[in-house]
């Protein structure tokens, strides 16, 4: 935790910023904590009676739900160029570490099991240690291998057909010794890959903010989603094996969200709607782990079940559905408000 002296209150650098002379893009902070939100809305919900579209898909094909964690780990990147410690070996792999070890207690602490993995914080650290040594090749360099690992990850994608249980990333994570999932080690490459274009947009708007960096995520974005849906036929959408498709087309999607923002936050100063989320993004790590030690770990096997029947006798499934992660938001917000009221930034 760090204290941000002479800093006004509720407008302090973001997690994993260095200070410096440039105004902070806050539109980073606010895609940022609208990722946060997001992830909350499909981890907390009330009951089934959720949209569709806030449910994971099952195997191959994208919802609303898939996207969100992907455009989190863009924002990581886009943060890269503006930190000093990026380029530190010993606090590239601090870092890393220590979001390892982070997501390894939250994850104990969800399942009351020491094994159980190390979960979406370990999945960051993961990503970001292999784009930082991405990033560690000449510049001219970059593009190409990260573009070589999704040509390999298409090939194993390809191969491994429509069978879950017969795909590359099942027989890695079993050689592994790991349950199956999106957030194991298999997904690493390819979620580095989604830091990486993120590392890309950091870049352009670190060398000037304004119609030239909007101009480049634009136009990057829309290659990248356009490319990705082409792609989609040969080489499926696929969130649990991060294929290439998915990294595509959600880092394109990305990338407009972010340029849209940086065109209103950045650009025209409109900031107050957005405000919300602007404090959960720079209160990200705070917020994330509240959510899962709170709201899925203590309040979900008494607390969660007793709201959600009493909300549904009096106002239906639908609205309870909703309610519950509404005030999850809401109070994970005030946590993170109360903090930078008092200058203090939880960040890794």
């Amino acid at each position: 935790m760090t204290r941000r002296p002479g800093t006004p209150r509720g407008d302090t650098v973001a997690p994993g910023r260095e200070a410096s002379t440039r105004p902070r893009l806050r539109s980073v902070d606010v895609l940022r904590g609208l990722a946060v939100a997001g992830m909350l809305l499909v981890d907390n919900r009330g009951n089934d009676a959720i949209p569709a579209q806030l449910e994971h898909v099952p195997w191959n094909g994208v919802h609303v739900a898939d996207v969100v964690f992907p455009v989190f780990l863009l924002v990581v990147g886009v943060s890269i160029p503006f930190s000093r410690r990026a380029d530190r070996p010993r606090a590239a792999l601090r870092r890393a570490v220590l979001l390892a070890v982070l997501g390894w207690l939250v994850v104990a602490a969800k399942y009351g099991s020491l094994t159980a993995g190390a979960g979406v914080l370990g999945h960051v650290a993961g990503a970001y240690l292999l784009c930082w040594l991405l990033l560690r090749l000449p510049r001219p360099a970059q593009v190409a291998a990260a573009a070589g690992v999704l040509a390999v990850l298409s090939v194993l994608t390809v191969a491994g057909g429509a069978d879950p249980d017969r795909s590359w990333g099942h027989a890695l994570d079993a050689a592994l010794g790991l349950r199956f999932s999106a957030e194991a080690p298999h997904g690493f490459p390819g979620s580095a890959v989604t830091v990486f274009l993120g590392v890309l947009a950091g870049r352009a708007l670190h060398s000037g903010p304004g119609r030239a960096a909007l101009t480049r995520l634009t136009a990057g974005g829309a290659a990248l989603l356009v490319t990705g849906l082409a792609l989609a036929p040969v080489v499926p959408l696929n969130k649990r094996l991060w294929s290439p498709s998915f990294v595509l087309v959600t880092g394109g999607i990305a990338l407009l969200a972010l340029a849209l923002l940086h065109l209103v936050v950045d650009g025209r100063g409109v900031v107050r709607p957005f405000r919300l989320f602007e404090v959960m993004g720079i209160e990200a790590i705070v917020a994330f782990v509240t959510s899962e030690v709170v709201f899925r770990s203590v309040l979900s096997h008494a607390v969660q079940p007793a709201v959600d029947g009493w909300v549904t006798s009096v106002a239906g499934a639908v609205v309870s559905a909703w309610l519950y992660p509404l005030l999850s938001v809401g109070a994970i917000w005030a946590v993170c408000a109360a903090l930078l009221r008092r200058g203090l930034v939880v960040r890794i």
